[in-house]
């Protein structure tokens, strides 16, 4: 694999169409972040914001949006293997959803800085790496086309929300305070999350809070009150009845168990 060039975030007027009659040498990959015509081949395709576009070598095509500014990120590349995307089960020259653009272009984004700035003796080999993830995602979006849900700007706003509740259990989380954060309702935040995630707030930062519990308890030799304490729980009593109500047993039978486990496996 060999990159050739790229770019993230490039903006066209409404003026502005590409035209390439007899295509590229190379393989092309375009992450659509706004509206765009685009004709490939002989074919005329209107395509949404959310969508990507592999465009194989010497495939004629042209695009722009007529209609206001257009916008994406791209990829020329080469590959050795001329079936690579078929082994993926990638479609070229035809337009498909993708959801959420910014996860696509934060990994085009470090490709190039790899290109560019990444030390001489790893710099391809972390661009290749970075490139099997991009496509690993395509194949995934692809997959789940039928499925996938239209994507709204709260999404990126609610995954990192998920990641800092996983790692900051002992703070004070409620749906007020996240709400305000985001600028909507208490109720249509819950709705957003339950929505994206399939259980709500409260049950998710529950969920979350008794899975680091059981971490702390079989890698520490914290009490049990530290414990709870650590996981974000200002009443004792209530981190046992959590616990119990998730896991069917205490949090003393269930370190012992875990502890047990190990010392017979050891």
């Amino acid at each position: 694999m060999e990159i050739i060039k790229g770019g993230c975030g490039t903006r066209h007027p409404s003026s502005y169409r590409m035209s390439r009659p007899e295509g590229l040498t190379n393989y092309v990959i375009l992450i659509v972040r706004t509206s765009g015509e685009f004709q490939i081949n002989d074919r005329h395709h209107d395509v949404l914001p959310g969508h990507a576009l592999i465009l194989a070598p010497h495939t004629p095509y042209f695009y722009g949006n007529s209609k206001g500014e257009y916008m994406d990120d791209w990829l020329h590349f080469n590959l050795d293997d001329t079936s690579f995307f078929q082994k993926h089960g990638l479609p070229t020259n035809e337009p498909f959803p993708i959801g959420n653009t910014e996860m696509f272009t934060s990994f085009i984004r470090q490709i190039l800085w790899e290109k560019s700035y990444g030390h001489p003796a790893f710099s391809n080999q972390n661009a290749e790496a970075v490139f099997t993830v991009l496509i690993n995602h395509l194949t995934a979006a692809h997959s789940n086309k039928d499925s996938l849900k239209p994507f709204n700007h709260f999404q990126e706003q609610l995954q990192l929300l998920r990641l800092e509740l996983q790692h900051t259990a002992s703070e004070n989380h409620n749906i007020h305070k996240h709400a305000h954060k985001m600028g909507v309702s208490e109720s249509y935040f819950q709705h957003l999350y339950r929505d994206l995630f399939g259980i709500s707030f409260q049950q998710d930062l529950i969920r979350l809070r008794i899975d680091y519990a059981k971490y702390i308890m079989t890698t520490t030799d914290l009490t049990l009150e530290q414990i709870a304490e650590v996981c974000g729980y200002t009443n004792e009593v209530h981190f046992y009845r959590q616990f119990k109500k998730q896991m069917g047993i205490t949090p003393s039978k269930y370190r012992k168990s875990a502890n047990r486990f190990d010392s017979d496996r050891g």
